[in-house]
């Protein structure tokens, strides 16, 4: 039972991780560890809940949070939310590009619209530049990145830091 249980969250997990498209070709090779201090398998519900100090690797792509849910609907990957004070994300996401990460206190990705959505003190960073708002949604398919936006459609403010080129970066 207890094998069977751990089979199921370890699926469900790489499920989550194999759908996304926008890493190193290797990271999707990398086996999933996740360390929690619990879990919860819902078999009814296709949910799989992640609690404690959660620690999510595989290659370069790391999360941290305080909880992380893993959805599947009718066997298929549906959606995965980290929720965190905050919850961080990081991956290597070009071999010659620095980390990218993000914080936010609720990072949400989408399978179907391969979509990640960052809600509540959002911060995303690649090298020196920086986006941070109430809420900023990442857009994988078409590369596009919104934000200025709260959950209910209302403005927030955002800020946006770019750092100059220097002769070096042309190089």
């Amino acid at each position: 039972m207890y094998r069977q249980l751990l089979n199921n969250l370890l699926l469900v997990s790489c499920i989550f991780y194999t759908a996304t498209s926008s890493a190193l070709p290797d990271d999707f090779d990398q086996e999933v560890t996740i360390v929690s201090d619990s879990a919860l398998l819902d078999r009814k519900t296709g949910q799989v809940t992640y609690s404690g100090d959660v620690v999510l690797t595989q290659g370069t792509l790391r999360i941290e949070s305080d909880q992380l849910t893993v959805i599947r609907k009718d066997n298929v990957f549906e959606k995965a939310i980290a929720i965190g004070n905050p919850a961080h994300y990081q991956q290597q996401i070009q071999v010659d590009d620095p980390l990218t990460t993000a914080d936010a206190d609720k990072i949400e990705y989408l399978a179907a619209e391969q979509q990640a959505i960052l809600t509540g003190n959002a911060n995303l960073m690649q090298a020196s530049n920086q986006l941070t708002g109430e809420r900023i949604v990442y857009d994988m398919t078409n590369e596009m990145v919104t934000a200025g936006q709260t959950e209910d459609g209302q403005p927030s403010r955002i800020k946006v830091v770019i750092q100059p080129q220097t002769a070096k970066d042309n190089k």
